[in-house]
């Protein structure tokens, strides 16, 4: 079983309303896990016999698009990595620690009194998010590549550490996150963050 991240954006009064009581939250969840359903539904129902392997891909990569969800991030387990490639870090502290944006992206944001999966739901305000933002933005990425090393990340016990063949979707993940946080800033939105 995989332990995995997921980011949603959403209006402040939306992550309010979703996040009041634990039934509310299964009603959100309830929804995105519809969604994703009837992507993996669209995605059996392709006729891609004949076709080469990048028609395929390209295939199912038009279908997933076309059901995707833009507010949604699933960072899927590539969590531990991402937050030891961001901070240096190899250590799971899942706190909010004052003045550690690119700790926090991953482990931090305040809590809520719903639960998903492993824990409560947390969140990022617009305070937050734009800190998250900014923070994502200025990482060193010559830092950041520099500390993927595979060995190192299995010596380390990195949670699903990834092969050396990852390393370029890897650090790719790191620029659409970024990405994520800077769309939410710009629209003036909250931003969820549970695992599964």
């Amino acid at each position: 079983m995989s332990i995995l991240a997921n980011y949603y954006r959403l209006p402040p009064a939306e992550r309010q309303k979703v996040t009041h009581d634990q039934a509310a939250w299964d009603e959100f969840r309830a929804r995105l896990t519809k969604a994703q359903f009837e992507a993996i539904q669209a995605i059996s129902k392709l006729n891609v016999d004949g076709l080469s392997r990048e028609e395929r891909y390209a295939k199912i990569n038009a279908v997933l698009k076309a059901h995707r969800d833009p507010r949604q991030f699933n960072m899927e387990k590539d969590w531990h990595v991402i937050a030891y490639l961001l901070s240096g870090d190899p250590k799971i502290k899942e706190e909010h620690i004052p003045n550690n944006p690119l700790h926090n992206v991953i482990f931090g944001g305040f809590k809520t009194s719903v639960v998903t999966g492993y824990g409560p739901a947390r969140y990022f305000d617009s305070k937050l998010v734009s800190e998250s933002a900014a923070a994502l933005a200025g990482a060193d990425r010559k830092v950041i590549a520099a500390r993927y090393n595979p060995a190192e990340m299995k010596k380390l016990d990195l949670y699903a550490p990834t092969e050396e063949s990852e390393r370029k979707a890897i650090l790719n993940v790191i620029e659409e996150f970024t990405a994520f946080f800077k769309k939410a800033e710009s629209n003036h939105e909250d931003v969820l963050a549970y695992v599964s």
